[in-house]
C-alpha cells in the first residue's frame, strides 16, 4: 500500500505506541481543542483549504468553486475519533451531527466526504479512528497501523482538487499526494 513520508516516519518512530509517549522527533499524539480547518500541504505554494460541496470534501478556495447546491467552508472539532463538521459561510448550515469520512476499501481509491444532509453516505465510510500526531491527520485501522492516504485530483477549476483516500497497491496516475494538516498556510 501506498504511504506518504509523515506515515511511514510516525510508524518508523513508533507513533503508534502509547498516547502519552512522544518521539524523539517530536511528534507527540494530540486532541487538538476547538475548532480548526484541514488543509492539504505539498500540491500547491501553500495550504489548501479543505470545504463542503454536496456532501464530498474539495481543496482549495471554496468562493471559486462554480458547482453544487451547498457549497461551504469548513471547520472540524475532533469528538472522541471523530471529525465533527460545521459550516462557516454565512448563510449555509450543515447538520449538527455531520462527520467527516474516508473510504477505507481495499485497492480502492475512493472520494472522501460528509455524513447526512439528505446525502446517502456510502457503506463502506469510516468517521471514527481520527487522530493526530503535531499537526498531521491520521486514521488509525483496526490492526492499530496509521494511515494518511489522502490524494488529491484536479478538477475542471484551477486551484481546485477533489479530496481521496488511497488504499490501492496501484500507482493510479492523475493523482497527487498531500500531507493533511491542520495547520493554516
Amino acid at each position: 500500500m501506498k504511504s506518504s513520508i509523515v506515515s511511514a516516519l510516525a510508524l518508523a518512530i513508533g507513533a503508534v505506541a502509547a498516547p502519552s509517549a512522544k518521539a524523539d522527533t517530536g511528534l507527540e499524539k494530540r486532541n487538538p481543542t476547538g475548532s480548526f480547518s484541514l488543509y492539504g500541504w505539498g500540491v500547491a505554494s501553500s495550504g489548501l483549504k479543505f470545504f463542503y460541496s454536496d456532501g464530498l470534501a474539495y481543496a482549495g478556495d471554496s468562493s471559486e468553486w462554480p458547482y453544487g447546491s451547498v457549497t461551504t467552508d469548513v471547520t472540524f472539532v475532533l469528538t472522541d475519533t471523530e471529525l465533527v463538521t460545521t459550516a462557516t459561510t454565512d448563510g449555509v448550515t450543515l447538520d449538527t451531527d455531520t462527520l467527516f469520512y474516508i473510504r477505507p476499501t481495499a485497492d480502492e481509491v475512493l472520494p472522501v466526504g460528509f455524513t447526512g444532509n439528505r446525502i446517502d453516505t456510502p457503506s463502506d465510510a469510516a468517521t471514527d479512528e481520527f487522530l493526530f500526531y503535531s499537526s498531521y491527520l491520521m486514521w488509525e485501522e483496526s490492526s492499530g497501523q496509521l494511515s494518511d492516504v489522502f490524494r488529491f485530483k484536479a478538477t475542471n477549476v484551477s486551484g481546485i482538487y477533489q479530496v481521496y483516500w488511497d488504499t490501492s497497491s496501484l500507482d493510479e496516475s492523475g493523482y497527487l499526494f498531500p500531507t493533511v494538516k491542520d495547520t493554516a498556510p
